[in-house]
């Protein structure tokens, strides 16, 4: 699995319709996380949200060559420490709680009984068929005729689909140390990351001060230090400014490196999941 397909990525963000239709997902995304509620400490990191990635993957090829039991607190456990740098003790509290949110089911081998196998549950299922309906949008708004983001929403059987073909390019990917410093996802890695950069992202956009930490920490479920430890940590990178009292001065760098890495992330399931390639998004399909 190329974890990057680069002429996809590099059609994706150079589409002259796509910093509109990744503001009109930001701005959905951020709505939906709000609903969720307390749910938002089982997404509370890039970690978690891989880990409930990889057992959807992992169960949806259960059976099949390299995947015979499914999702196995060891395979799970492996994938957690070489993807996020995540120990067992970690992902163990992890699949703890996502049970305990009703997100996962935890059950035996029947071939081994000695082996817990995580399955989805159609909760899970459903937020996953939700955020994918509003990613698809971007591919509906980018190549219009594709259709992706109502078909996701209305059939069943294409999200199994979607999460079969993906898990199979999964299981065909080796995971390695990145060779240069990602500096985004190192971000999205802290506890209420990605809300946190999400928000200051949209505000950026509409040219609109930061809620407060307490206004944050309501609607996430972060604690108001850890917010202000994420946003600390941006300042020191470069990726935004601030000022007193929450005013956002800049935050553009932050907003291009969100683009590159969203483009990059939507490559993967064009080439895996639909088997697009870059003519897709070409100057043809801008005209549409």
């Amino acid at each position: 699995m190329r974890r990057e397909p680069k002429e996809l990525a590099d059609a994706i963000r150079s589409h002259p319709h796509v910093v509109d239709a990744i503001r009109r997902f930001t701005a959905d995304y951020l709505q939906w996380r709000a609903r969720l509620g307390v749910l938002n400490k089982v997404l509370s990191n890039l970690g978690r949200e891989r880990l409930l990635e990889h057992a959807c993957y992992l169960h949806f090829t259960r059976g099949e060559p390299g995947n015979a039991h499914g999702a196995t607190f060891e395979r799970l456990a492996a994938l957690a420490a070489a993807r996020d740098q995540i120990g067992a003790r970690a992902t163990r509290s992890a699949l703890r709680l996502a049970q305990i949110a009703g997100l996962l089911m935890q059950t035996r081998s029947p071939e081994d009984a000695r082996l817990r196998i995580f399955e989805p549950s159609e909760s899970l299922l459903a937020m996953t068929r939700d955020v994918y309906a509003m990613a698809f949008r971007i591919f509906d708004d980018l190549a219009p005729g594709l259709d992706l983001s109502a078909r996701v929403s209305r059939n069943p059987e294409f999200l199994s689909e979607v999460l079969t073909r993906l898990g199979r390019a999964f299981l065909r990917a080796e995971f390695h140390p990145q060779r240069e410093p990602d500096v985004f996802n190192a971000l999205l890695r802290l506890e209420g990351g990605r809300m946190i950069l999400t928000t200051a992202i949209d505000r950026h956009w509409r040219g609109e001060d930061l809620p407060t930490s307490q206004e944050l920490s309501r609607q996430f479920y972060i604690s108001p230090s850890q917010i202000r430890a994420v946003l600390k940590n941006a300042e020191s990178l470069g990726l935004i400014r601030t000022a007193a009292r929450g005013r956002l001065v800049d935050a553009g760098p932050l907003a291009e490196a969100y683009l590159d890495t969203l483009s990059r992330f939507l490559a993967v399931f064009a080439e895996h999941a639909f088997a697009f390639e870059a003519q897709t998004f070409s100057q043809r399909a801008f005209k549409a």
